[in-house]
């Protein structure tokens, strides 16, 4: 089989990436707040649902680079439009949803209905003849439906219609699993920028574990904090670069979703 070629990581994706550093350092902030000394349940369980809503917006972006992507003027206009609304998005992520209810959800709507935009006017093939761009259109559409019919409704009913939009979003490809095609996607390229995200988020939790590193040098807990961290980078590092075949023809789809899990 034909080896494949890696698609270099351009820098204006480089650049895109910086909002989802400061987008991660957000969501991080949500589990920083103890409420009497402990998180209650509802706090993990919409922080894991802004990582996913956050997370599925930029592995969008992603795959249509990877796969369609030719640094065309449709592609640099539409990913700059996505960093202008990725911006807001990052901003208005916290814990009080109903403070920032509709900005967060119109910059997701906007970057979604500027995803569907940039697959239907970015994709050399013709919609109807590409089931790989078929499925991605099907489930931005029904983001992009659930989060405006959400806005319209307003918060106390329509939180719940955006939420869901996100999560069908993330969910809805691997449902239509069989119908995308290993071919298009340039494997390489993508584990590069699945890496990147990686390490964006070992940077945030650089960032966050200084305050233990105070006083004795040969504290057992800054030492026990510090082999952790870099054991956990060592060990993805190590799959990343010994054990995983670069140069496959796959979907993508296991390395795209483990790594939201990481």
């Amino acid at each position: 089989m034909k080896k494949i070629v890696a698609k270099q990581v351009s820098i204006l994706e480089l650049f895109y990436d910086l909002i989802f550093v400061y987008a991660i350092s957000r969501i991080t902030m949500m589990i920083h707040h103890p409420i009497d000394g402990s998180l209650p349940p509802r706090i993990y369980i919409e922080f894991i649902i802004v990582v996913i809503f956050v997370l599925q917006i930029w592995l969008y972006q992603t795959v249509y680079i990877n796969r369609f992507g030719t640094s065309r003027a449709v592609d640099t206009v539409g990913l700059l439009i996505s960093m202008f609304a990725a911006i807001y998005l990052a901003n208005n992520i916290n814990t009080e949803w109903r403070l920032t209810f509709h900005a967060f959800n119109l910059s997701a709507a906007l970057t979604t209905i500027n995803l569907i935009f940039q697959y239907l006017l970015g994709s050399s093939t013709h919609f109807k003849r590409d089931h790989d761009l078929q499925g991605f259109i099907i489930a931005l559409d029904l983001e992009f439906i659930l989060l405006v019919t959400g806005l319209i409704i307003g918060y106390q009913y329509g939180v719940y219609l955006c939420v869901a939009g996100g999560l069908i979003g993330f969910l809805m490809p691997l449902v239509m699993y069989r119908i995308f095609r290993p071919e298009q996607v340039n494997f390489p390229h993508l584990v590069e920028r699945l890496s990147l995200i990686i390490i964006i988020t070992c940077g945030e939790t650089l960032v966050n574990i200084p305050h233990y590193f105070k006083g004795a040098i040969y504290s057992p807990l800054a030492i026990v904090i510090f082999l952790g961290v870099a054991a956990l980078f060592g060990v993805y590092t190590l799959l990343v670069e010994r054990f995983l075949n670069h140069h496959q023809h796959t979907r993508g789809f296991i390395a795209m979703y483990t790594h939201v899990v990481k």
